[in-house]
């Protein structure tokens, strides 16, 4: 898998898959958190653990992929740079699609809900990569910032009035005396 860094993949052929779901139990060895960790550009992943199953959705050819994935990640905190722990413990369901149609997007606007599951992935040489769904539910589960918990919170900054932050920066408002003008005509 070069996405996840060239030294973690688990591919599963599902181009036979039938109405039986298959399962999966991943365990990432130390060298594959090593990878995963330079690929999500964190300081450290591991007891990385997947398990769950593909199934084939009715009649439309739709594969989900549903499972539970846990993690420690170790990312370098947003303020110090010291290094910020963080338990991963998820529950995903992913599609994957064998025709190139179902991934095309419409034209017309659409707004896609929080619950609405994203657009389907398309199977390239009827296999799924285990790894890559690893990866991305991952990097959706960490921290975008992650913080140290013993450093006192942020400042909250006071709230100015428009009108008086404009007044104490100057700023010039070329229209201030146009009612006045209008009113004495």
């Amino acid at each position: 898998m070069t996405k996840a860094g060239g030294g973690f993949a688990r591919l599963m052929n599902v181009e036979r898959l039938g109405r039986e779901p298959m399962s999966f139990d991943i365990r990432a060895t130390e060298e594959e958190c090593v990878a995963l960790a330079a690929a999500l550009d964190i300081l450290g992943v591991s007891d990385v653990k997947a398990s769950g199953s593909l199934m084939r959705e009715g009649a439309n050819g739709l594969v989900a992929v549903s499972g539970r994935i846990s993690a420690m990640a170790v990312q370098a905190c947003v303020v110090t740079l010291d290094p910020v722990s963080q338990a991963i413990d998820e529950e995903f369901t992913v599609f994957y699609t064998f025709d190139p149609r179902d991934i095309t997007v419409e034209e017309t606007e659409k707004v896609v809900g929080l619950d609405e599951p994203d657009p389907p992935t398309l199977i390239t040489g009827g296999r799924i990569d285990l790894a890559e769904v690893i990866q991305e539910q991952i990097a959706l589960a960490l921290d975008p910032y992650p913080r140290r918990d013993d450093l006192p919170e942020a400042p909250v900054e006071a709230e100015l009035d428009l009108e008086q932050a404009k007044k104490e920066q100057g700023v010039h408002q070329p229209f201030a005396n146009l009612r006045d003008l209008m009113s004495k005509k």
